[in-house]
């Protein structure tokens, strides 16, 4: 059997790492996947099918500070303010009221890493 040829670097679509925080109010608690149903919700009732599968969008799943609620979304780099969009859209998850906030955008999954690290130590939230 033979190996598939792996894409050349200069042929592969660069993505880019969107780190965020949900805030939500006092008391009021969801599920990680309450999350992730509302932001694949949202965006397709805002983008569409096509439009989604355009963004190249992915939740990276094992980068969830769940204390502090923050993730991270990988998009194609050209779809990051879509993504930023879509996310905005987004008040509700069941019957709790919550806000995003985008924390940083880069390149790398490291860099956002660290940033999330910063804010899962600061104790002002």
């Amino acid at each position: 059997m033979k190996k598939l040829k792996v894409l050349p670097m200069s042929l592969r679509e660069k993505k880019r790492y969107v780190g965020f925080k949900v805030i939500h109010e006092k008391g009021e608690d969801f599920a990680h996947e309450d999350l992730i149903a509302a932001v694949w919700n949202t965006l397709l009732d805002f983008y569409g099918e096509y439009g989604v599968s355009n963004l190249s969008f992915q939740i990276v799943k094992n980068v969830w500070y769940e204390k502090k609620k923050m993730g991270v979304i990988r998009c194609k780099h050209t779809e990051v303010p879509k993504v930023i969009a879509g996310l905005g859209l987004i008040s509700r998850l069941g019957d709790t009221k919550v806000t995003i906030k985008i924390l940083k955008v880069s390149g790398t999954l490291k860099k956002v890493k660290e940033k999330l690290a910063i804010e899962a130590k600061r104790k002002d939230y």
